[in-house]
């Protein structure tokens, strides 16, 4: 029996452009709290990202490979244009991130410098690998997000072989849907589904620019861990007609 997985809501731009003012962490502890445990992809970090550049946000666009088999690398490549990897890359539009799966390989560099400045210029807004990158510096050139677990020096053809565009994969533990949305910034990348991105916005501003402000200027200023982090009854009534004083509510 096949078992169909496919998103089924879309996300405007326009809500992109707001997730871009959460942060990771915020991100997924929002995600934990509406019940969805795991969307942190773990072990994966950038080890490329533009200067002055706080977040990417785009929706998830699917690749996979799995070891190089030599009795099917001809019949897969047969045609470099068919190969699974080119056709992804080259489906990339607006407001769409890479997302690779190589099953946490480490011995092969699936993405450089070439592949990475062609995906910018199609309008893609990073990538992520679980697995490696191969040329890092000329990659840091091309000043573009760009999330993995290493860097290898060997290219695709030493032993891997990619074999599906825009199915569910797997990245950093993390299972992704084509067209989950994907916010990453410094502390790494987190997979969420497009039903979530709205509340998440929501609660993550009032979290983000309220909260965590005022918490930190009351620590700031000697409250205590035990009164105001979380807040406790007493602090969230200060904390409510501060909200009050300061147009906020």
């Amino acid at each position: 029996m096949t078992y169909i997985v496919k998103n089924t809501h879309t996300i405007s731009d326009e809500l992109l452009e707001e997730l871009k003012l959460v942060s990771v962490s915020t991100a997924s502890h929002t995600l934990v709290e509406m019940g969805y445990r795991n969307a942190y992809m773990q072990g994966i970090m950038p080890l490329s990202f533009p200067e002055g550049q706080e977040s990417a946000v785009g929706r998830a666009v699917t690749l996979r490979f799995i070891p190089l088999r030599e009795d099917l690398v001809k019949q897969q490549y047969d045609t470099l244009p068919e190969s699974p990897h080119r056709v992804a890359l080259e489906s990339i539009t607006q407001n769409d991130i890479l997302v690779i799966d190589t099953g946490s390989h480490m011995e092969t560099g699936v993405i450089g410098d070439i592949f990475t400045r062609r995906l910018r210029y199609l309008g893609g807004q990073a990538i992520i690998v679980d697995g490696c990158i191969r040329d890092l510096q000329r990659v840091k050139a091309v000043n573009f997000p760009v999330l993995a677990r290493g860097v290898h020096g060997g290219a695709i053809p030493r032993s891997l072989m990619s074999v599906g565009f825009n199915e569910p994969i797997r990245c950093g533990g993390v299972s992704v849907v084509p067209g989950d949305i994907i916010l990453v910034d410094r502390d790494g990348a987190v997979a969420i589904p497009p039903q979530c991105v709205e509340d998440i916005v929501k609660i993550a501003r009032a979290h983000d620019e309220l909260e965590e402000r005022w918490i930190k200027m009351k620590l700031d200023e000697g409250a205590s861990l035990h009164t105001h982090y979380p807040p406790n009854a007493e602090a969230r009534i200060e904390f409510e007609n501060w909200k009050k004083e300061n147009g906020y509510a």
